[in-house]
């Protein structure tokens, strides 16, 4: 279901993104020790929400801290998913090619539409 996978994403991207967030924050001339016990405070402070089924929004939490130096929609913008998906493109390339060549005949023109 895409509305529920967008769903956690948007929840959960600011906690694997928060390595750029202190980046991005620290160009924009913040501290970085700061910037990181800022992150911190804030990821700790959500992941007790959450695990007392509370609501949370840790892009909220950072841009409220003054010293994090970056807006919701500042934050917001540096959240992009394909960011942070790692090798996991060039992994399934080279695992339906694998699958291509052990398909072979009549079977290969199926397996080709695998590679979405």
């Amino acid at each position: 279901n895409e509305k529920i996978v967008a769903k956690l994403v948007s929840d959960y991207l600011p906690f694997i993104a928060t390595e750029n967030l202190m980046m991005a924050a620290v160009k924009r001339g913040g501290d970085r020790q700061q910037i990181h016990e800022i992150i911190r405070e804030a990821s700790m402070d959500a992941t007790a929400r959450m695990k007392n089924g509370e609501p949370w929004d840790l892009v909220a939490a950072l841009a409220a801290v003054p010293a994090f130096g970056m807006t919701a929609e500042e934050i917001r913008a540096e959240l992009q998913p394909e960011r942070y998906t790692g090798r996991s493109a060039e992994q399934v390339a080279a695992f339906v090619k694998k699958c291509r060549v052990l398909t072979g005949g009549a079977a290969r023109e199926a397996a080709e539409e695998l590679a979405l």
